[in-house]
């Protein structure tokens, strides 16, 4: 497979899937949300886990909500130990 080639593989592929790489994301979408994951792989490099899922509009809009809760919370957390310090 040549370079080109490889890169127009892994856009069709971005197209098709979504990787879920954390495990607090994949609670999130399993168990609160109901996605099924197709499979779970193990990076080849890292040697951790991390879960492909069907990529559609909802799950993305799921997935940004997740990512959006989390950011919150960790602002939260920040505001309220620079509280706690002073």
């Amino acid at each position: 497979m040549t370079r080109e080639e490889y890169k127009i593989y892994k856009k069709e592929l971005m197209k098709r899937f979504y990787w879920c790489t954390t495990r607090s994301e994949l609670h999130y979408l399993i168990k609160e949300k109901g996605y099924k994951y197709l499979f779970r792989c193990t990076h080849f490099k890292t040697d951790k886990y991390f879960w492909v899922f069907d990529r559609t509009e909802e799950l993305l809009k799921d997935v940004e909500e997740f990512h959006k809760k989390k950011y919150e919370e960790k602002s939260e957390t920040k505001v309220s130990e620079a509280v706690a310090i002073e």
